[in-house]
């Protein structure tokens, strides 16, 4: 596995960083190993059932990054992101555009150079869901 690791200065929007990285470096199958950092503004989507309308809830408040998870791809980016507000208690749902980093965000994406990572619509749940499959030089212009 590579391992990458940069630092987002702050007024950056996280999600759009992500996918600039993902796209700028061609990661195939990325995963997010550790991020800190706090937020000045979250927007996130909250957590639904299938076929529910999707819910987005905003928060314009210093807000510390406790823990950022997911898989980074060609096909997009599918994160989660929990957050600690200044009383100590944590909000949390799907990373989107606008989370804007206040002071820093301190980011660590591994590169799992077997695999890549594809998403395809799944009738069952409405969303592209992950398929995760050998990573083939056809697959990598760059033979990597």
């Amino acid at each position: 596995m590579l391992t990458h690791a940069f630092r987002l200065p702050p007024r950056t929007d996280l999600k759009a960083e992500l996918e600039r990285f993902t796209r700028d470096n061609g990661l195939r199958a990325g995963c997010m190993l550790t991020c800190v950092g706090s937020l000045s503004h979250a927007r996130l989507r909250m957590p639904a059932a299938a076929g529910d309308a999707e819910v987005f809830r905003a928060f314009a408040e210093p807000m510390e990054i406790v823990s950022l998870t997911g898989t980074l791809g060609p096909d997009g980016l599918h994160l989660h992101i929990s957050l600690s507000r200044s009383d100590g208690a944590c909000i949390g749902g799907h990373l989107v555009h606008g989370c804007i980093v206040n002071t820093t965000a301190e980011v660590v994406i591994g590169e799992l150079r077997d695999f890549e990572f594809r998403r395809s619509p799944d009738p069952a749940t409405g969303y592209a869901e992950l398929s995760v499959l050998p990573r083939s030089a056809e697959s990598d212009p760059s033979g990597a």
